[in-house]
Parts: C-alpha cells; structure tokens; sequence
C-alpha cells in the first residue's frame, strides 16, 4: 500500500470520529409547539370535569301537598285511626296519626273544631285522594261567628256540594238572612223572612221552618215537645245514628212520623255553636227525592248575623 493510501484512509478515519463526536454531544430538542395546535396532553382531572361530560342530574324533588283549612261537626271516631267530620253538610273522613289521639279524645259529637289537613294520592288507586290531618282543636267563638255578625267579607253566594241521587254535584246558594241568623239558599227555594220558613218554589208545602233556640236549651224538654208536635201526624219515632239522614247525621235530636200527606220531621241541631229546632215537612209527590238534601245543606251552612 502506498503512503497516499495511507493517507487517505486516516483522513476518512478522522472525519468519521469527529461526525460521531458531535452527534453525540447535540441534545435534541423537543418540538415547538404552536399555541393553536391541536395536540395536547393527557387531560388533569379539572380538566376532564370541565370537559364534554357532564355531572349527573339531580332526582326531581317532590312537591309537598298543600295545607288545607277546615271547619265543621265533628261526628266521631269511624276506627282508631279515622274521623268523620261533617263539613258544609256532607260527612268527610280524615286520617290521623299517634299524634292526634289526645286531641281527639278530648272532643265530642257535634262540636264545632277548626283543622288543618293535606290530601295525599293513594298510592297504587289512580285518582283516589286521602285526607290527613294535621292539627284539629275546638273552633273559638271568633271562628264561628258567635260575636252576633256573619263577617264584613262573607260573600252573596257560595258554592256547596249536594248529593242526588247518588251523585255529588256543585250548585250555587245565595245568601238570605232571618231574624238573628243567615244561611246560604239554593235557587229551587224561597224564604219568608217574617215566617222563618223555607219553601220551595214548586210547591209551598215542602218546608222548613227554623226555631232558633236558646242558649241554655234543654233536649229532654225539646224530645217532649217535639214528640207532640209530631203525634197528631201517626207514630213518632227517635232516628239514631246511621238511621238519620247523612247530612244530619250529628242532630242531638231526630224525631220522625208519617201520615197519608208524607213525612213530618222534628229536628235538633248545634251548627256553629248555635242551636236550632227544624220543623220539616215533606208531602208525598215527585219533588220529595231532592227537598231534603237541597234543604239540608242549606240549613247546615246557617250562623249568626246582625
């Protein structure tokens, strides 16, 4: 081999040896990124909760039924856990829990009571509510309208529920005032004020006429004069409980008889706090089915007045 051979194979020698030194100490850089650029790291964990998934929604709350106020008779207890309360004429039963009992033992048949009650659906019975009380306690004189007034903001006419025929229906009453009283009357009816006597207008021997009592009445002595009353229409007979007509059901006295002209009825009831005598008459005829219940709710619905 000759000396330029030699040669030139050192000189390639050395320049292998100088690439690989400066290969070696170049340190390699990471890429640029621009701030545009789409690629991006593993997310943190804000930063996936700031991201496309959303946190899970919350359960709908359920609305509380609303608290209804109340105020009529009480009838009595229908079991340990159930009330009947009649309520502008018709009975209405209520539920009550452990912390009624004592309230409830302290009432009696024919009291006025003011309550409070929430109406709950049944579950599983589409449609069917279920009234529960909250609190119940004696109605105050205030409440009932005993201070002689029916109240600057009782209105001209008032829908009331009445049952024909098996059938619950809203109709529309006005209001009418007697000597010391006023009640709510359907338009089927008339009212002579003078009489105190409630008629319908189809016929005038369908009435009613109201005795308002005294305070301090006695029943026994009322029995006895009603029992004579009625004697000269046929056999009296005393109606008690479930024997009464539903929407006079709390009566502390029903006193019945009938002859060939219809039914003759004698009444005692303590609506708001006031007692009243009734005087019914019901001929035989075709207005006989729905005379009493009209006449009924309207009388249920009597208080005081100026």
């Amino acid at each position: 081999m000759t000396k330029n051979h030699v040669k030139i194979r050192m000189l390639l020698l050395a320049a292998v040896v100088m690439c690989s030194l400066a290969a070696c100490g170049t340190e390699p850089k990471e890429p640029a990124v621009s701030p545009d650029s789409s690629v991006t790291g593993p997310a943190s964990p804000d930063e996936k909760a700031s991201g496309d998934e959303k946190p899970p929604a919350e359960p709908p709350k359920e609305e509380s039924p609303a608290v209804k106020e109340g105020e009529g008779s009480f009838t009595g207890l229908a079991d340990s856990h159930t009330v009947e309360i009649i309520v502008d004429g018709q009975p209405m039963s209520f539920q009550f829990g452990e912390a009624l009992s004592q309230a409830m033992e302290s009432m009696k048949p024919q009291q006025t009571v003011a309550f409070t009650y929430e109406e709950k659906t049944v579950e599983g019975e589409t449609g069917l509510m279920q009234r529960v009380l909250k609190e119940i306690h004696k109605a105050e004189a205030s409440d009932s309208g005993q201070n002689g007034s029916t109240g600057p903001d009782l209105p001209l006419q008032k829908q009331l529920e009445v049952t024909l025929e098996g059938n619950r229906e809203q109709r529309s009453a006005k209001l009418v005032t007697g000597e010391g009283y006023a009640f709510y009357m359907f338009e089927q009816f008339s009212f002579d004020k003078t009489k105190d006597r409630l008629s319908m207008k189809v016929d005038p021997r369908y009435q009613v006429r109201i005795e308002k009592l005294q305070p301090d009445f006695n029943l026994d002595h009322l029995a006895q004069k009603g029992g004579q009353e009625l004697e000269k229409h046929g056999k009296v007979t005393r109606l008690k409980g479930d024997e009464m007509t539903e929407t006079m059901r709390d009566a502390r006295l029903f006193l019945i008889s009938r002859d060939a002209q219809g039914m003759h009825e004698y009444i005692v009831k303590e609506i708001n706090g006031n007692g009243y005598a009734f005087h019914v008459d019901i001929p035989q005829g075709e207005a006989s089915e729905g005379f009493a219940p009209l006449a009924f709710v309207s009388l249920n619905t009597l208080q005081p007045s100026n």
